[in-house]
């Protein structure tokens, strides 16, 4: 058996956080939608006996296909032992959850995805057939939402964010969001790309990422001068994006060393 399988990405357009839950994991409020993500999977069975599952990109703590894998595992599902080759474009750090995308690849294979939410938050909606959804929780209530395309640039800084991090970060400053005006902004996203203005959109890891990089601001005012009809950053960071009408030809400052459209 070898097989190659494209994975996804996502972005968060809108991303608030609404709690810290007793189990230490977060309750949020976002607005997602899937992209390509350029990754690509190399599976075959393992003739070690063992997992064996490595990336061109170093990856920190145990591979989060490994962790799937592991969960799969332990809920039932009889997966041989594999060679897991990763191919990846996005790098991570970048908030774009190609990671989980991977994750959620695999698990699909096995047809294993009611141990998604176990593995991670963004894993539940890659899994799924959803390219655009409200998602809630900790990830695992997902809200599908019909709409328009939407099409923009991506850009990735060189500079990474590890989430975890970001939150402990962000719990330090507090925060306190009411879920239904959460809920209103997410939805208010449908709108953009159809003529609407909408302009910088809500993301709480703001708070954290502006002190830090404030960078960001050069490339936000090089999005509305482009006239895009919203921007933001997606996740935890580091990845901004703006949405567009169409295609713009950008002059990137020497920071920016990824750029994705979508």
């Amino acid at each position: 058996m070898r097989l190659i399988i494209p994975t996804f990405a996502k972005l968060n357009l809108t991303l608030r956080v609404v709690k810290k839950r007793p189990d230490g994991y977060h309750n949020l409020v976002s607005t997602f939608m899937k992209i390509p993500s350029g990754d690509v999977l190399y599976i075959s069975e393992s003739t070690a006996g063992i997992d064996i599952v490595n990336a061109n990109i170093p990856l920190k703590g145990e591979n989060i296909v490994a962790k799937a894998l592991r969960i799969a595992r332990e809920e039932g599902f009889r997966i041989p032992p594999l060679n897991v080759k990763i191919h990846k474009s996005i790098p991570p750090g970048s908030g774009l959850g190609a990671g989980s995308g991977n994750a959620a690849g695999v698990l699909k294979l096995f047809g294993a995805e009611r141990v998604a939410a176990r593995v991670g938050a963004d894993v539940p909606f890659l899994c799924s057939e959803n390219n655009f959804a409200l998602v809630s929780g900790i990830g695992d209530h997902i809200e599908p939402v019909n709409t328009h395309e939407i099409h923009g640039v991506i850009t990735i800084p060189n500079w990474e964010t590890e989430t975890k991090a970001a939150y402990d970060e962000l719990d330090s400053i507090g925060y306190e969001v009411d879920i239904m005006l959460a809920r209103k902004e997410a939805r208010d996203i449908y709108y953009a790309n159809a003529g609407r203005k909408v302009g910088l959109l809500p993301n709480d890891f703001l708070k954290v990422l502006m002190k830090k990089h404030p960078k960001y601001n050069e490339l936000f005012r090089i999005f509305q001068e482009a006239d895009a009809d919203c921007w933001g950053v997606t996740g935890s960071g580091s990845a901004a994006f703006a949405v567009l009408k169409e295609t713009v030809k950008f002059k990137w400052p020497d920071y920016v060393r990824h750029v994705l459209y979508f």
